[in-house]
């Protein structure tokens, strides 16, 4: 029984481990604790209480990207209201959405789906999370998402922290994702 995970599905998660008798006698003893319509946590684990952290249990295969990525890089003023993450394009179109925390899908290529992924820790837990470059190119990627007002402000914010950039990297990524003619003109004007 998968004991690292602190919170998990009752149906995704739970039933793949053991039978429905199993998990109501688990329930009824108190060693699985309900959080949440179908979110169980086990009794002696605490719930995380950052919203990646939890939204990343939920979709462990999903990478945080978008806003709450640029919000975590210290990229962007804008504090997202849901938590963004990518899934690969093929076979995640289908999802059961949890109630809490909200949570925004962005769909990649397989191709394109691990490029710039780091983990992190959260609060003890480990993190899928797009780096600088890709979070740029993502802003201007998803352009219709976020805006380009928004996607300048993280370019701005990239290219003013000279010790965290890569701007070598920032282009080979853009040229990837197909964001190129965006990127290398900032970075023409920006750089001179």
């Amino acid at each position: 029984m998968p004991q690292t995970r602190q919170v998990i599905w009752h149906r995704q998660e739970l039933l793949r481990h053991m039978t429905t008798y199993k998990f109501k006698q688990m329930v009824a003893s108190g060693e699985l604790q309900r959080i949440r319509k179908g979110i169980y946590s086990y009794r002696d684990s605490e719930e995380p209480d950052n919203d990646m952290v939890l939204a990343q249990q939920f979709f462990p295969n999903a990478i945080i990207s978008v806003f709450t990525a640029a919000n975590f890089h210290n990229l962007t003023t804008v504090i997202p209201r849901t938590v963004q993450m990518t899934l690969p394009s093929s076979g995640t179109r289908k999802l059961s959405m949890p109630d809490y925390p909200s949570i925004e899908i962005f769909f990649s290529s397989e191709k394109s789906i691990s490029l710039g992924m780091e983990q992190i820790e959260v609060d003890a837990h480990t993190v899928n999370i797009y780096n600088r470059e890709r979070t740029v190119c993502d802003m201007f990627r998803y352009l219709n998402k976020t805006g380009i007002d928004t996607a300048i402000e993280v370019f701005k914010n990239y290219m003013g922290d000279i010790r965290n950039r890569d701007i070598n990297l920032l282009l080979d990524y853009a040229k990837q994702l197909r964001v190129y003619k965006y990127i290398s003109q900032y970075v023409e004007v920006t750089i001179g």
